[in-house]
């Protein structure tokens, strides 16, 4: 496992999720010294079942963003689309 900070993260992260993708290699970000987020492989650490709930977590909390606008709008209808080709 990796420690690098978040200014390191943003400027190769591409690289960095190659990493987690083909060496299984997981990152650990800090923010002024202070761990705050974890990037690890999906696959390492999950079933399939769970890669569909963490999907479906994904959509349903972005639900009702910004639900005011047009565009809001057109999110939930879009994320109401995406759920109904997602459930089994």
């Amino acid at each position: 496992m990796k420690t690098i900070s978040a200014m390191e993260a943003r400027r190769g992260f591409g690289a960095i999720l190659d990493e987690v993708r083909l060496k299984s290699e997981s990152y650990i970000l800090e923010r002024a010294g202070k761990a705050v987020a974890m990037i690890t492989p999906i696959q390492a650490k999950t079933t399939p079942q769970d890669r569909h709930n963490l999907k479906l977590s994904a959509i349903k909390g972005l639900n009702g963003l910004n639900s005011t606008s047009e565009r809001g709008k057109d999110i939930d209808k879009w994320i109401s689309s995406e759920r109904g080709s997602w459930e089994r």
